[in-house]
């Protein structure tokens, strides 16, 4: 990011609200929405399973913070953070959304217009299965991802040149 340019920072929620825990990231992005914590210049954008129908809305971003359910084999609830080429890494099959989520970032390279950062905050689900509630496992880490995503967003703000 040039020293002249002004930081767009964006967070994204990603998830299936019908699939449990994989409902994580649209859940946690509500939650700071109705407490209103959402930091004043951050957009918020519930991206759902949209996937590369999400490129309007990012491609003029500096900065991108995703919560999405990631499945790295740990236990239920653990949080995981993958930042800018570690989140091209991962297995596509880790997350329902990742194969529209990586086209995305894909996309975005070869328009030029990838963010400066880019951050996956994961939460390891516990179930997939068709219900509209987390797991309890998920629900208990439910506020460390919240504060997780709080830090990296105000982080991201005291950098940004005024």
């Amino acid at each position: 990011m040039s020293q002249s340019s002004h930081a767009r920072i964006a967070l994204l929620g990603l998830g299936n609200l019908l699939r449990t825990d994989d409902g994580v990231g649209v859940h946690a992005i509500r939650k700071l929405i109705d407490n209103r914590s959402v930091p004043p210049g951050v957009e918020v954008i519930e991206g759902g399973t949209l996937g590369l129908d999400l490129l309007p809305r990012v491609e003029e971003l500096t900065h991108l913070l995703v919560i999405d359910a990631v499945d790295v084999g740990a236990r239920p609830g653990a949080l995981t953070r993958f930042a800018n080429h570690d989140i091209l890494a991962l297995p596509v099959g880790k997350s329902s959304h990742l194969l529209g989520f990586s086209d995305l970032l894909a996309a975005l390279r070869l328009l030029g217009r990838e963010p400066h950062e880019v951050v996956l905050l994961g939460v390891q689900p516990q179930s997939t299965e068709w219900g509209v509630t987390l797991t309890p496992m998920v629900a208990a880490a439910f506020d460390d991802l919240l504060e997780a995503a709080l830090s990296s967003l105000n982080g991201w703000l005291q950098l940004a040149p005024a």
